[in-house]
């Protein structure tokens, strides 16, 4: 009787109540333990990501960027504190790049370049990146070579390796965006690094049988980032000149002549051959099949190997000429004139130098010649002299 009497006690309607509320207070407890669990990996994701910055261009949107980095809206939102799904041009966004703790570096892949790629368009500072490479053949699209390390625009690069090579003629040709620079034994024998945009340059370089060093330079401003590089044996070395005296200084080929059928250099060639030498008088004719004998232009190109010591560059044209020494402007008279005659001195350390002429005629008298001459070594009384008069015989 008493025991019933306690049951019946312990069962009050405040009782009843406070278990209700406990087990109620318990399932809202489960529900939410469980959310607040799987949100914490998150936070910890979000805290352990290095930025990847990119300046916003006309166009962009949250959404494009968000696939493009294998991201989403949300997690860029997050990241970079922003409202709204909004962005504007110029505006810098971190791109969150997640690394596992501690990072673990890729093995480096075996090839023969050797490779470094760097945060800025100089070289400058340590690399961000190096490792080897088989080829120089890349395509990145939007991206950079190592996204973790390397950023998708402005950024440059070097690869450098020892070859052996066949004797002969070795033409260097690439496909690239944007800038690109050869060099063959220290010697500068393409430049194109400050192009902006995609090119097809190339350069036909005589090669001695043996090991030669080859260097790339290259570098990305923005948009698409790629880059191919080929070597081609294209022809055996040409038979050594005999001796020629200053007069005979016009048989100074082969030479590479590339033909325009406009005044500006513009668009793929007309015409491309290999001449002996640099002298011409078309006088108003067409200088070849499919170029007009006016508004017309020419570029003329050779690698050659030059012995220590100042030279003088002696041109005569009309009407406008430019003249690049390993990508250095040495002469500058593009321009309408008729038949004048100018010299440029420059000094030479020893070894193959690019020559590349640049030839525009507006109308009237056609003419080019190109001759140098040595001067002697720089320190020499001749060479500190003006040098020979010009010698510009007639033309057979």
């Amino acid at each position: 009787m008493n025991q019933r009497a306690n049951d019946n006690q312990s069962l009050t309607p405040r009782r009843i109540v406070a278990l209700c509320m406990s087990v109620v207070l318990g399932f809202l407890a489960f529900g939410f333990a469980a959310p607040a669990q799987a949100a914490s990996p998150e936070r910890a994701k979000v805290g352990s990501y290095t930025c990847l910055w990119y300046t916003v261009r006309r166009g962009d949107t949250l959404g494009e960027l968000a696939m493009r980095y294998n991201t989403t809206v949300l997690t860029l939102r997050r990241v970079n504190g922003l409202r709204t799904t909004r962005i504007y041009v110029g505006q810098r966004l971190c791109i969150p790049r997640y690394q596992p703790s501690p990072p673990v570096p890729p093995p480096s892949p075996a090839g023969p370049w050797s490779g470094e790629y760097w945060n800025n368009t100089i070289q400058s500072g340590p690399p961000a990146l190096a490792r080897n490479e088989a080829a120089i053949n890349f395509n990145w699209g939007f991206g950079s070579p190592d996204l973790m390390r390397v950023q998708p625009d402005y950024f440059s690069a070097r690869w450098t390796r020892r070859m052996n090579f066949a004797a002969g003629v070795w033409r260097f040709s690439a496909d690239v965006d944007d800038g690109i620079r050869i060099w063959v034994d220290g010697q500068v024998v393409l430049d194109a690094l400050n192009f902006v945009g995609r090119q097809t340059p190339s350069v036909d370089i005589p090669l001695t049988q043996g090991v030669h060093e080859i260097r790339v330079d290259y570098v990305e401003q923005t948009q698409q980032a790629f880059i191919r590089l080929d070597m081609t044996r294209v022809g055996t070395l040409p038979p050594a000149p005999p001796p020629q005296p200053p007069s005979a200084g016009f048989n100074n080929g082969p030479w590479t002549a590339e033909f325009f059928a406009n005044a500006n250099l513009a668009g793929p060639a007309a015409s491309t051959s290999v001449i002996c030498c640099l002298r011409f008088d078309w006088n108003g004719a067409p200088p070849v099949s499919g170029v007009p004998g006016g508004f017309f232009s020419a570029r003329f190109s050779q690698v050659r190997y030059f012995p220590a010591g100042v030279y003088q560059f002696v041109a005569r044209v009309d009407d406008g000429i430019r003249i690049y020494l390993d990508g250095n402007l040495i002469m500058n008279e593009f321009r309408e004139q008729s038949t004048r005659t100018f010299t440029a001195n420059v000094n030479l350390g020893a070894g193959n130098h690019s020559i590349v002429v640049e030839y525009v005629q507006y109308g009237g008298t056609s003419n080019v010649s190109l001759y140098w001459d040595f001067l002697g070594d720089p320190g020499g009384p001749r060479a500190a002299a003006l040098g020979p008069l010009p010698y510009f015989p007639p033309l057979p």
